[in-house]
């Protein structure tokens, strides 16, 4: 059915489901959301498919509808997880291979043995490059690449894990492009694989207009961590505590940060998430699960040894899979045991 509100809500909610929409319609009562969507498919069927709110702070110009956009942060790394998980069930690429056997140039300053799981696992010990760079600089595809070939690594590779905030982006990036027989971009990659309404990195302004804008809010200040600063701000680049507005940039919106900036909507997440699972049926036709079991279940394999502390994000104890994905456990409390995405915060 369809629903309504003063909220400014819409969408569709099946029977059974309409505690979802009741739920969704109290983030905004309590002031929690300015606009959202909302999505979900159960059993290969959409369930739930819900959008309202404002694009603006006043709440009551710009309506937040089924159109609008929405960058996503590090929400990005699990489909960047998904879309290396395709090149490994088509036999592109190989979770246990080194990252050298397709990037040869890749492979010096002691990255010879760094293999494409450990990458995926935060374990490759590149979580930033050693230098301070700009917002031109991330920006700048060619000039990142170069700058994590000659990266050296800060801990041996495998030995530990850290949040390789934008780096793994990069690099993972890199790989789809080399391995795919068409040589896409990972931009154009994710769009013909995976879903038509996923960009990184938004072509013109007739899409970038559906963008929602982002608002600075109050946030806990975290203990002062230099490490952890220069993972999550990207060496320098997108300062923390400014990352809203700076992400709010027609340049950010237009580069290629495949772990920070897919722009998307709730709609196409679910979508892709049931496809990794089994087939969709949609519009009177049925979509293709786009993974084998086998492939599934390998990038999802838990990596991270019990307890182990996160290096570079405040030594809490973050859980990965062999495919990247965030796992069931303290740092991804979601929905129960054998759950796997990737949060945005």
């Amino acid at each position: 059915m369809s629903t309504l509100s003063n909220n400014n809500i819409y969408g569709y909610v099946a029977e059974n489901w309409t505690s979802v929409r009741d739920a969704f319609e109290q983030n905004f009562i309590d002031g929690l959301d300015i606009g959202a969507s909302l999505s979900i498919y159960h059993r290969g069927k959409c369930v739930v498919d819900l959008y309202g709110g404002w694009k603006d702070l006043e709440r009551k110009r710009q309506p937040y509808t089924s159109d609008t956009l929405q960058i996503i942060f590090s929400t990005s790394k699990g489909i960047l997880s998904a879309a290396i998980a395709l090149c490994v069930d088509r036999g592109w690429l190989n979770y246990d291979e080194p990252i050298r056997k397709y990037w040869p140039e890749f492979g010096t300053n002691g990255k010879e043995d760094i293999i494409i799981s450990d990458l995926l696992a935060h374990r490759a010990g590149l979580p930033y490059v050693s230098q301070s760079l700009t917002v031109d600089d991330v920006c700048n595809w060619p000039k990142m690449i170069s700058l994590l070939i000659n990266e050296k690594p800060h801990w041996k590779s495998g030995s530990t894990h850290g949040y390789h905030g934008h780096t793994i982006g990069y690099i993972a990036g890199e790989l789809i492009h080399r391995v795919d027989p068409q040589h896409r971009s990972y931009s154009q990659f994710v769009r013909d694989e995976l879903d038509q309404e996923y960009y990184v990195g938004i072509p013109d302004n007739d899409i970038d207009k559906y963008v929602a804008p982002l608002f600075e809010k109050a946030i806990e200040e975290e203990i002062p961590d230099s490490i952890a600063d220069q993972t999550l701000s990207c060496s320098g680049a997108l300062p923390l505590g400014q990352s809203e507005m700076i992400y709010n940039k027609p340049e950010i919106h237009r580069a290629m940060l495949p772990a920070v900036n897919g722009i998307t909507n709730a709609r196409t997440l679910a979508r892709i998430y049931s496809l990794l699972i089994g087939d969709v049926y949609e519009n009177d036709k049925i979509l293709k699960c786009l993974l084998s079991q086998k492939t599934l279940s390998e990038a999802i394999k838990n990596v991270t040894p019990q307890n182990e502390l996160d290096q570079t994000l405040y030594q809490i104890p973050t859980t990965f899979s062999k495919g990247g994905f965030q796992i069931y456990g303290d740092s991804f409390p979601v929905f129960g045991d054998g759950a796997f995405g990737h949060t945005g915060k």
